[in-house]
């Protein structure tokens, strides 16, 4: 699944704000579960965000205007497809907009 928040805060800035706000991120996963990130190049960042025993594998570039992202997720989420992809896309948005924490899934 796909995802594009538009921005207007150039590529540096919105990379900090979502840096500053990754380490938030876990304490908003139901049932409680971890987030490992690693930026692979300068603008793009390797999420494995894993909860209730599986594992959901996020790739985000960010550009000057726009953060796109790839979320691949598991056989056994896929029903939850749809709430997994609002959730990341939702917290994306709010990190950028407001430099502030995740969204509560």
């Amino acid at each position: 699944m796909q995802f594009e928040v538009p921005h207007s805060l150039g590529k540096s800035e919105a990379r900090r704000r979502i840096e500053n706000g990754l380490p938030a991120l876990e304490k908003h996963i139901p049932g409680g579960g971890t987030v490992a990130s690693t930026w692979t190049a300068e603008d793009r960042l390797s999420l494995t965000i894993s909860a209730m025993g599986q594992s959901i594998d996020v790739a985000i570039e960010v550009e000057d205007a726009v953060v796109r992202g790839d979320i691949d997720v598991p056989m056994m989420l896929s029903m939850m497809s749809g709430a997994i992809r609002d959730f990341v896309e939702k917290s994306s948005r709010i990190m950028l907009e407001k430099g502030g924490e995740p969204a509560k899934a």
